[in-house]
């Protein structure tokens, strides 16, 4: 992912509506202009050069995501909205996940309070968030933003673009033996073979395990679709969490058996060639 802030400004302050309205642009209305340029008609980002390193999936990969991911219509009743947005030609599970995405997170500016107040305000300022997929580099994306951002900033403001934060896309073997482990203990626990499926969510320190490290990373969820993630009333199903800690417990053991008979099996090689 690149998390980033962008604020806009005009006037040194708020300035009265109607004694500058019309002459003086306000930096609310510029930045509403700018988020309208990051997506086309289509919903792709409207970033050039966004998409020059998206992996494409083959149509056996895609096959597998439809078989064993969500349907469209889950994702529709999970989010509460009646109708998908996004990239044709991709299922609603695929956009979220082996296609980026830019969001719009947040917008502040301007008079917030009880009843109106005809103002200009000073500045405005939005965060935003990329979702990344293999093979694209957060340092390359956030270049391509900000000449962007260059690109469509009107001249009667100013513009400034902070980086929040950067991670770079994770993707996990499926044959690695590790992950194998988890899908036994799942197993064992919850009475019912696991699924594989890919996320939209960002952990960073993964793709620091994974590449400083070298060391695999396995990612065990347990949360539902329901547990309002990221919002308010988030909530964790205590059955889970009891079973999660069972799990976790059979997948350390299984781990552990893995690594010995992998030490043992370096052993045997090593000695071979010595």
């Amino acid at each position: 992912m690149v998390s980033l802030e962008i604020e806009v400004c005009g006037p040194n302050r708020d300035l009265h509506s109607g004694n500058f309205g019309g002459a003086i642009h306000n930096p609310l209305q510029a930045l509403c202009e700018i988020i309208a340029k990051l997506h086309d008609s289509s919903g792709r980002v409207a970033v050039p050069g966004f998409y020059n390193r998206v992996r494409q999936w083959s149509g056996k990969e895609r096959e597998y995501m439809a078989r064993s991911g969500p349907r469209n219509a889950e994702i529709l009743k999970d989010a509460g909205v009646e109708s998908g947005w996004g990239e044709r030609d991709y299922s609603l599970h695929e956009r979220t996940t082996i296609r980026p995405a830019l969001t719009v997170n947040g917008v502040l500016s301007g008079y917030q309070g009880p009843g109106g107040k005809g103002i200009i305000p000073a500045r405005a300022l939005v965060k935003l968030s990329f979702r990344l997929v293999p093979d694209q580099n957060p340092n390359e994306v956030e270049h391509l933003f900000r000449k962007h951002m260059a690109r469509i900033t009107p001249p009667a403001v100013k513009c400034k673009v902070r980086t929040l934060s950067r991670a770079e896309p994770v993707l996990i073997d499926r044959c690695e033996p590790f992950l194998q482990a988890a899908f036994s203990a799942y197993r064992s626990v919850f009475e019912t073979p696991p699924v594989l499926v890919r996320s939209g969510g960002t952990i960073p320190i993964v793709s620091t395990f994974q590449h400083a490290l070298g060391t695999p990373a396995i990612l065990m969820g347990f949360g539902l679709p329901e547990d309002r993630i990221h919002a308010p009333n988030e909530n964790f199903l205590l059955p889970n969490f009891y079973r999660g800690i069972q799990t976790s417990i059979y997948f350390l053991s299984m781990a552990s058996k893995i690594q010995h008979c992998c030490s043992r099996k370096a052993e045997r090689e090593l000695q071979l060639t010595t």
